[in-house]
């Protein structure tokens, strides 16, 4: 049943497109509920839980409605079960779900879907001698509209699966004031890095073949290389999964290697940045080391995201040399006649701009809210009946205005694997 599953997703999403084959149809969500699917043989088979006798129960687990175009990738034991409990009306859930509701609609409509088509004028043309400074804008750009994006879908999936009385996992957490890489990818796409850590990277940290590269390293290279040396090939492979699953297209795989290698990397060299540290007598748990460590994983991120969104891997290299090497001046920006050569009619890219710093600006407020652990939602139950109304109709009044600036019926990114 596990090798049928896994046939199955890779004929439907990797083979039709290695053969060059386009009658093939890919079913919404595939990726999905492929891996819940998978973890739930492999939970049974190691005897995590009993298996579901009752097929229909465990169908509803595997195709209950919000998740399957979006995710998150759920597991059996903590979400299946709750098909099994009877649920009543309650209003708390339809509150809670509702102002989710209205705050992911506030990401996708009035940040995400004014970004795609000004990011996609500057990566999808076929002009590739861009100064660095358009392109840093461009790849800024890509970041905010990907986590508006994909956490604004997640949080509609979320709400309205609350609707129903059914509570999903949580798949962000404030990824952008990550202080690793590591870290970053346990706050980004939580439930895929969950679902490769406990399927792929234990499994293989601990065969027997990774256990005599252990002993091999502690020998000859000592401790350190020893106890993380096999941790970091497994990231590596997790993360070239983590590319793949994305899609089969090149530009993946070097986006996922390229996640592997920074992690491996941070890993092996941890003892080298621990001594420069000591030597440069910096506190590590001051607040503006911690601001520095937030700069430079965002900056790493974003490096990143150059293979993620530039389809062409050649391409990426070009565009990443002239970001760092040809920067340009950034005073071109401030130009109308430069912007609107490169976007078009640049009325449209002020006025988008500025809705999009409107909605960036929220939820960047309510991010540094939830980092420093205040539950947003209680506070505002907790005001007059006029801040609870407008906590409603604010978000619901700029949904609305955004729609009349929208460029079109933009799907969600993530929907397509």
């Amino acid at each position: 049943m596990l090798l049928l599953n896994i046939g199955i997703l890779f004929y439907l999403k990797y083979w039709r497109i290695l053969i060059g084959s386009k009658t093939l149809l890919l079913p919404l969500g595939i990726s999905y509920y492929t891996l819940s699917t998978i973890g739930y043989f492999m939970d049974v088979y190691n005897s995590k839980y009993e298996r579901e006798h009752n097929f229909l129960k465990y169908f509803v687990f595997v195709s209950f409605f919000p998740q399957l175009l979006l995710g998150p990738i759920t597991r059996y034991n903590q979400t299946g079960i709750q098909f099994k409990e009877e649920k009543y009306f309650d209003f708390e859930n339809i509150k809670h779900g509702t102002m989710m509701i209205l705050y992911g609609c506030l990401k996708k409509y009035l940040v995400a879907n004014l970004l795609v088509k000004h990011i996609g004028t500057i990566f999808d043309s076929e002009y590739a001698n861009y100064p660095g400074c358009l392109l840093m804008l461009g790849i800024l750009m890509y970041a905010v509209y990907q986590y508006a994006d994909f956490s604004g879908g997640t949080d509609l999936v979320l709400g309205i699966a609350e609707l129903f009385g059914i509570k999903l996992p949580q798949n962000f957490k404030q990824p952008y004031f990550s202080i690793s890489i590591a870290n970053f990818w346990q706050r980004w796409h939580i439930t895929l890095g969950s679902w490769m850590r406990d399927y792929v990277f234990y499994p293989l940290a601990l065969t027997k073949g990774m256990q005599k590269i252990s002993k091999w390293s502690t020998e000859h290279l000592g401790k350190h290389f020893g106890r993380t040396l096999p941790a970091c090939i497994a990231n590596i492979v997790v993360f070239m999964l983590v590319g793949i699953w994305h899609g089969p297209e090149m530009h993946f795989f070097v986006w996922g290697l390229y996640n592997g290698f920074v992690i491996a990397l941070s890993d092996i060299l941890k003892p080298v940045f621990q001594n420069i540290n000591k030597k440069l007598h910096i506190n590590d748990k001051s607040k503006s080391w911690h601001l520095f460590q937030i700069i430079r994983t965002f900056i790493i991120v974003n490096i990143g995201w150059y293979f993620d969104r530039i389809t062409d891997v050649k391409k990426s290299f070009i565009y990443l040399k002239n970001t760092f090497v040809h920067f340009g001046n950034p005073l071109l920006l401030a130009s109308k006649d430069y912007m609107n050569q490169i976007l078009g009619n640049i009325s449209d890219f002020q006025s988008h701009i500025m809705l999009v710093f409107i909605g960036s600006m929220i939820i960047f407020i309510i991010s540094i809210l939830k980092e420093n652990k205040i539950d947003v939602y209680k506070e505002i139950q907790k005001r007059n009946i006029a801040v609870r109304w407008l906590a409603y109709y604010i978000p619901l009044i700029l949904i609305i205005l955004s729609l009349s600036f929208s460029s079109g019926d933009v799907g969600f990114m993530y929907a397509q694997y």
